[in-house]
């Protein structure tokens, strides 16, 4: 193959050169429809081609590899993707629990915005002072709007630095936080008396009454929801508020754990893959663990989330309050490949219990109620949820 040698010309322009001298050299591509072993044959071919004449800046064979599988991300959906091996570490030590980092959750908007979905409370996070809403527009001096989920997140967890500049944007606002880095080891579940928070006061006795807050739906939520289940019903516990406010889901095994703590009898979600087959979920729970029952929900309420607030609306087991949620009606497989990384690949649709779907729709809230979560404000959506419960 004879050698081309250009000194400055864009990539569109070079290509329609070779095209015009017809020296292109091209992989033969029959046989590469639905058979990924002569793809493989191909991307192989070409990273050889690269490793023999590419004279750019260094590169090895695992790079290569890597920035294919991630180009391969870019036509799947947005919850598909390819993680290297120090991403899919930290996305296995975020479903335990335990990372190091600020302590925030971060979510992207239908514009590509990346967003905090959720603020951990006693962390550094929250005594820096950042907010749920909060844009992520830089890190360490970075500008990363328009940047992918994944690349915010390993530049704020970079293990290199002890220390992280993230600014944001709030309504319309610029701010920026010096925050140090610590080991987050995230409570999944709180649970929380009324006696003293500012929303319930003068609304009268509510000592019978907890909210109980599931963080996310990681490795260990099923255990720590049954305990702090237990210990409420051992309390004399009437009834609850279970917010799931910033919670953007977890492990459908787990969510069906929990589910059958808190769901009544009956269809908890149905999946169907892509061959159509369907498959049922469903709670074999005789009855509600209390007599009232509220639920919280907002704009990052998500995924597996949905599906437990979906249920507990379908069966008439709790009144929603709050936000339409944030509509991810798609359930992921993770994949571990060679690499040492993982796919993450969208494997199924799912459904909740009334057949309806919830991707693109969300769950619509039994009363709409703006949320507010700062320190600084009255939570308006908990307060509507306490006046239910003591009017039932």
């Amino acid at each position: 193959m004879k050698k081309f040698r250009f000194l400055k010309c864009s990539v569109a322009f070079t290509l329609s050169l070779l095209l015009a001298l017809g020296t292109v050299s091209s992989v033969e591509a029959s046989g590469v429809r639905n058979n990924p072993i002569a793809a493989g044959q191909q991307l192989a071919e070409v990273i050889d081609l690269i490793m023999t004449y590419y004279v750019g800046d260094p590169m090895t064979v695992e790079k290569l590899l890597e920035a294919a599988l991630n180009g391969i991300s870019d036509v799947l959906d947005e919850y598909s993707g390819y993680l290297t091996a120090e991403e899919f570490q930290r996305f296995r030590d975020s479903l335990t629990g335990r990372m190091r980092g600020v302590g925030i959750t971060l979510t992207v908007q239908d514009d590509g915005r990346v967003e905090i979905s959720n603020v951990l409370p006693d962390t550094p996070a929250s005594y820096a002072g950042l907010r749920q809403g909060d844009i992520i527009i830089s890190v360490d001096n970075v500008d990363v709007v328009g940047a992918s989920l994944e690349f915010i997140r390993t530049l704020i967890v970079n293990p290199e630095m002890d220390w992280v500049l993230i600014g944001v944007d709030r309504a319309g606002n610029t701010y920026t936080f010096n925050i140090e880095k610590a080991e987050i080891i995230t409570p999944t579940v709180i649970v929380e008396r009324l006696e003293e928070l500012p929303e319930a006061q003068g609304l009268g006795n509510v000592n019978n009454f907890r909210i109980m807050q599931i963080i996310s739906v990681g490795a260990i939520t099923a255990e720590d929801v049954g305990r702090a289940l237990l210990q409420m019903q051992e309390e004399g516990v009437e009834g609850i508020v279970l917010d799931l406010r910033g919670n953007a889901g977890g492990y459908v095994d787990i969510t069906m754990d929990i589910a059958n703590m808190l769901v009544p009898h009956g269809i908890v979600l149905q999946t169907v893959n892509r061959s159509g087959d369907r498959y049922i979920y469903s709670s074999l729970l005789p009855e509600v663990p209390f007599n009232y029952f509220v639920v919280l929900v907002d704009r990052f309420t998500a995924s597996a989330a949905e599906v437990i607030a979906s249920a507990l609306q379908d069966s008439g087991a709790a009144v929603i309050v709050g936000e339409p949620t944030f509509g991810k009606g798609s359930v992921q497989s993770l994949y571990s490949v060679p690499t040492g990384g993982a796919f993450v690949l969208t494997t199924e649709e799912y459904f909740r219990r009334s057949g309806e779907t919830i991707n693109g729709v969300g769950v619509i809230p039994c009363i709409e109620v703006t949320s507010s979560r700062q320190a600084d404000e009255l939570d308006a959506a908990l307060r509507t949820g306490l006046e239910i419960l003591l009017a039932k």
